[in-house]
């Protein structure tokens, strides 16, 4: 099992949680959605989704990390090992996106190094309509044929294409760039990461506004805002299609069920209120998403009015300006947009390209963290530590070297299909599975018992830990799993019954074989830790799992690790109450917690001279932790909460968590 991770402070943490929410889906995804499905009616489906799937979900993972001080992995094996195969899959998915990932940042380092040149090679200034392909504007000609240089598409569909084709050197000199800027974030450690987070977070929303005032003076943004927001079509409340679209957007965005929000978690204090951090970085996130498509639907409606009143241009409208999403909305039609800016376009071309990158950049640092994570762990288990520059050196490295056949002709017809394969069912099925780690072997009353915990010093609860809403248990319970399964079948259907985005057989055939290779970590991971059982606390840290939240050390802190209990001549260990103290002249007060059997209870605050009586007690104590909760190790070697009967006295009654 992996060490106990190195805290970070609150503003660290969340801001490191931020950058891996809100990356450039946030820009080019989301206000393509809101447009195509009813303006006004997509966003009901997505705060819907919001409240009801992802941040529950989040919630979720936060609380995971924070109380198991662990990685995802490791997360999983103290659950129970039978879903270690889950683990596997995360992390199968998260090598799958972090091969294609920063190609797409890639791409934002080319037009941003092109930004700086007078006109910009993307308009109409720099290319004559006579030297452009026929039905090709300026902008699809630099994207398909001078970024890409792309296969012809009728081509690809046939199968008409020589494998992958040759590699470009452009994008692969900015791949190269791109994973240089990720070693260099991330070689010292997540406390210097959290600092470069500062910059990668703040920067792409000052950017953002600069670009929502600019945009929203422009001629003709108030019929590109009036499609984004005064539009809403009813009809589409029923389009089962927009509902699961908006649920996989606000999934996608903060991603739980990639493992990477548990492994940043365990990084938290272990005091953390990560039930204000939950709530604080989904409506970060989704304010930027909402923020940012008014900033693109200006700039859309102000290109809408410059093409109807401009002569020689094709007059287009918002609505077919704005059917094209992913990377075509970003590198094509807004490119174009901030090329109509005039004399300022290159300070706002340049401005635009780094928000992308840098908001591309915080996802990426999140997610090589967590793979760093996990190989650390994996080279402490079998004795042979790494320093870290040199892991993390290895690490980008073979990213590069994977991420090079996104570079040939063929590149970004692979890197859509592997997005969809991989990214879109793994991580649908990875949350729906989460939430039956939690109904069978975590427990409700686990999770509650967690919050009031890390909050039980926070002078705004009274000494009584913070109290969460039944909100968080029913929809935990009830609509995540439900719905995420729900969404997942919805695709496999839709997938089965038509191919995605009529690429070729071998394609399509890849993509499969990648999910059955994901979908396989799971039935394989059930299948060979069905028997074990989950270990107990003390093999996993050096402190008890539901420590006490007073400071003092608990007195199994200073005993030796006892014997697995089906060993040959198992003994259980004599507990100590409390640890030896150093003389002392007068008398003490000195909090030592609540230990208590049957025949003898240590007071919450005792008054004693020094050296006081050591005790011995035949059997393990029940710790009192939190008011109402106990936890009885000798029952239960997880260590599974307990809720106190009120009506009891002693040592209280009550019932174990929830089945």
């Amino acid at each position: 099992m992996g060490k106990e991770h190195t805290e970070l402070s609150t503003m660290d943490y969340r801001f490191i949680l931020m950058g891996y929410a809100i990356g450039i889906g946030n820009i080019w995804r989301f206000p393509y959605l809101v447009g195509k499905f009813g303006g006004g009616a997509f966003l009901v489906a997505y705060l819907v989704s919001l409240v009801l799937v992802a941040c529950p979900m989040y919630f979720l993972e936060l609380s995971w990390g924070n109380y198991t001080r662990k990685s995802t992995m490791d997360c999983i094996r103290i659950i129970h090992p039978r879903w270690i195969g889950i683990g596997w899959m995360t992390c199968f998915m998260l090598i799958m996106v972090l091969s294609y990932y920063n190609m797409l940042l890639a791409y934002s380092s080319v037009y941003l190094v092109n930004s700086f040149k007078d006109p910009l090679p993307w308009t109409s200034d720099a290319k004559s309509p006579n030297e452009l392909p026929e039905g090709t504007s300026a902008s699809e000609n630099f994207w398909w044929n001078d970024i890409l240089v792309r296969y012809d598409p009728d081509d690809v569909t046939n199968g008409n294409f020589s494998f992958l084709g040759p590699l470009q050197g452009h994008l692969a000199a900015a791949l190269f760039v791109v994973w240089a800027i990720v070693f260099v974030s991330l070689y010292r450690g997540i406390s210097a990461s959290a600092k470069v987070s500062y910059v990668t977070v703040l920067l792409p929303v000052v950017l953002m506004l600069a670009m929502l005032f600019r945009a929203v003076g422009l001629e003709g943004a108030g019929d590109g805002l009036h499609f984004y927001l005064g539009k809403f079509d009813s009809s589409r409340l029923t389009d089962l299609e927009m509902w699961a679209t908006a649920c996989g957007q606000i999934l996608f965005s903060l991603s739980p069920g990639m493992g990477t929000a548990i492994t940043i978690s365990s990084h938290s204090r272990r005091n953390e209120d990560i039930y204000t951090t939950n709530l604080f970085v989904t409506i970060c996130n989704s304010s930027f998403s909402v923020v940012g498509g008014i900033a693109v639907f200006s700039i859309l409606g102000y290109m809408a009015n410059k093409s109807c009143t401009t002569p020689g241009l094709e007059c287009k409208t918002v609505s077919e300006l704005a059917s094209t999403g992913g990377a075509g909305l970003a590198f094509v039609t807004l490119a174009e947009g901030v090329g109509l800016f005039g004399v300022t376009s290159n300070f706002f071309a340049t401005m635009f390209f780094i928000m992308l990158l840098t908001l591309g950049l915080d996802s990426t640092f999140a997610w090589v963290e967590t793979v760093v994570v996990y190989s650390e762990d994996y080279l402490e288990h079998i004795g042979r530590p790494q320093p870290r520059p040199l892991v993390v050196g290895v690490i980008c490295m073979f990213f590069f070297l994977i991420g090079l056949p996104y570079c040939t002709r063929l590149g970004f017809p692979l890197l859509d299909i592997v997005d969809h394969y991989v990214s879109s069912y793994c991580l649908i099925i990875a949350c729906f599975f989460e939430t039956l780690m939690l109904r069978f072997d975590w427990g409700w009353e686990r999770v509650l018992y967690s919050i009031k915990k890390a909050t039980i010093d926070y002078p705004e609860f009274d000494g009584e830990g913070r109290e969460i809403s039944r909100y968080w248990k029913y929809t935990l319970m009830f609509t995540v799993g439900p719905l995420c399964f729900g969404m997942f079948m919805f695709l496999f259907v839709k997938d089965l019954k038509r191919s995605y985005e009529s690429y070729p057989t071998g394609l399509q055939a890849y993509g499969w074989s990648l999910l059955g290779i994901a979908f396989m970590f799971i039935p394989y991971g059930f299948l060979t830790n069905m028997s074990k059982t989950p270990p107990t606390f003390e093999e996993e840290h050096d402190t008890p799992l539901l420590s006490s939240p007073m400071d003092v050390e608990p007195a199994t802190k200073f005993l030796p690790q006892p014997e697995k209990e089906n060993h040959v001549g198992y003994q259980p260990p004599v507990v100590v109450p409390f640890a030896q103290p150093l003389p002392r002249e007068q008398p003490d007060e000195r909090k030592i917690g609540s230990y208590a059997n049957d025949d003898y209870t240590a007071p919450y605050v005792e008054q004693f001279p020094s050296p006081p009586p050591v005790a011995a007690f035949p059997t393990p104590p029940v710790q009192q932790l939190v008011p109402g909760y106990t936890i009885d190790e000798a029952a239960c070697p997880l260590g599974a909460v307990k809720k106190e009967n009120p009506l009891s006295t002693g040592m209280g009654g009550g019932v174990f968590l929830d089945d």
